[in-house]
């Protein structure tokens, strides 16, 4: 009998051992996912916090932390619903991909054949131009270029269409990725035009009602007073959420981390819910495969990065070892990413809705390192570190400029003289008034957010502060001509999203 024990009882170590020691990893996983999460949340501060994890189909963790209203103290929970921002244009390119999938578009159709009207300042590139070019930010254009189109102006699809021929062409055609949320409205555009529906109606048909995200909203627009909504923050305290017009295939969608799991499911499951095939396999990899090339740092590869691409919708590259296909999304008061690992069969959703810019890509890596079990690096410091880095280099710039300024300089001319009204062929009118002794600037097709009062500088130079609270302060330079008669003026204001410097008002009365 001893000896059967004494042969068994190892035996049975060895059997119960691994097993115990899988229970544990699995729980600890999720602890760590947890933990992490819990810990981004303290030390970053977005003010609400949603995070979901999906493994092989199904949801594994899901928490929310912090506001959905600070103001009223309303806690946050994961059917609040945020504005996904960017993660829209994997929704867009995927409605592309529903027409490829029955036979009325092809990925390599011109754009021009669907629009007739559509106008870059390159002729070739204009005639040339395909939808996969659109969808992968490769048509010359730079970053964010036309994007003032857009925000907070009264312009519609239509408008901003007929100006972007004004718009400078900065990249060879197909070589530079310039990210383009305009291209995404004109892809909104071609489904409209070609499934006769508008694109709001086809993104709730073809994907939010059959893969039940009947939380989601393709814009503030739809909402009918039922929807949980984590509201926009900034400093802590709520904005009003932005109101799209023109663009929302950019950028206009509204969910939640429970809706989206269906979505990363279905693309993880190769176009297929439950018993529905929502996309063909051959979509999805159109999707999810690398159309332009973008740069690697020397910093990035040294975790292990070795290539980044965009692709329809996505950004790719190479973590750990597997292929990484995410997105995120930016919009005031909110940060998104919507991501998923195949080889895996993971799925990894952040939202947060107090604009903070690095606390989900720390939590991202986090997740990926706790599951791939391959710790890279303590994600949480580096980010807090590039945090703590920009702010401190923001305050450095602005420090530099407020010390650039001549408190002895008089402005050239009298006030009176700065008034009239300015034209930009691109970006449309702007409005300079004298009232009061006093100067105020006045961009027209975006009046109620780039207005402020025009301070002096230096000689022909005024400080303007507009009144969105992301901005910081321009210097508005007028020029005059040999005859001391003011003939325009440019605007000097670093943002990384919007172009000012791009524009050049002249005078027209």
């Amino acid at each position: 009998m001893k000896n059967i024990v004494k042969f068994v009882l190892p035996l049975l170590l060895v059997i119960a051992i691994p097993i115990i020691l899988f229970m544990q990893k699995e729980e600890n996983d999720l602890q760590k996912i947890d933990r992490i999460s819990e810990k981004v949340f303290k030390e970053f501060h977005p003010t609400g916090l949603s995070v979901l994890v999906v493994k092989d189909n199904k949801i594994i963790y899901e928490e929310s932390f912090g506001y959905k209203n600070s103001n009223t103290v309303d806690f946050l929970n994961n059917n609040d619903i945020f504005n996904i921002a960017s993660c829209t244009k994997a929704f867009t390119a995927a409605a592309i991909g529903k027409l490829v999938d029955d036979g009325l578009v092809n990925w390599n159709d011109k754009v021009i054949d669907y629009i007739p009207e559509f106008k870059l300042s390159d002729k070739y590139i204009t005639q040339n131009v395909e939808i996969r070019d659109i969808l992968s930010h490769r048509t010359g254009l730079g970053t964010f270029y036309g994007d003032l189109l857009w925000y907070n102006t009264d312009y519609s699809n239509k408008d901003v269409i007929n100006r972007m021929q004004y718009l400078p062409i900065i990249y060879d055609f197909r070589t530079n990725l310039g990210y383009q949320n305009n291209m995404y409205m004109i892809a909104g555009e071609i489904i409209e035009r070609v499934s006769g529906k508008s694109w709001e109606s086809f993104i709730q048909q073809k994907f939010f009602t059959p893969l039940e995200m009947k939380s989601s909203r393709t814009s503030n627009y739809q909402f009918d007073g039922t929807e949980e909504i984590a509201f926009p923050h900034y400093n802590d305290s709520t904005i009003n959420y932005y109101d799209f017009n023109a663009g929302k295939p950019a950028a206009s969608i509204w969910s939640n981390v429970r809706d989206l799991a269906n979505w990363t499911m279905m693309l993880l499951n190769d176009g297929k819910w439950k018993n529905e095939q929502i996309l063909s396999s051959e979509t999805v990899r159109n999707l999810t495969s690398a159309q332009t090339i973008r740069y690697v740092s020397e910093e990035k590869e040294s975790f292990g990065i070795h290539f980044r691409n965009y692709a329809l919708g996505w950004n790719t590259y190479d973590y750990n070892g597997r292929k990484i296909i995410e997105h995120n999304g930016g919009m005031p008061g909110y940060i998104s990413k919507v991501s998923i690992i195949p080889e895996e069969n993971l799925g990894i959703i952040i939202l947060n809705n107090g604009f903070e810019l690095y606390g989900n890509n720390a939590i991202f890596y986090s997740i990926i390192d706790i599951i791939t079990d391959q710790f890279t690096n303590d994600w949480i410091n580096y980010y807090l570190s590039k945090k703590l880095e920009s702010e401190s280099d923001e305050r450095e710039f602005e420090k530099e400029r407020i010390t650039s300024k001549n408190p002895d300089s008089k402005p050239t001319l009298a006030l009176q003289k700065y008034a009239g009204k300015y034209h930009d062929k691109m970006y449309g009118d702007a409005l300079v008034k004298f009232e009061n002794n006093k100067l105020t600037l006045t961009l027209l097709p975006a009046k109620l957010i780039f207005t402020g009062v025009l301070e002096h500088w230096s000689e022909n130079t005024f400080k303007v502060q507009f009144k969105d609270p992301f901005l910081p302060f321009g210097l508005i330079q007028f020029e005059l001509n040999e005859s001391e008669n003011i003939i325009g003026f440019k605007i000097d204001l670093p943002s990384g999203d919007f172009h000012f410097q791009n524009l050049d008002f002249k005078k027209i009365n």
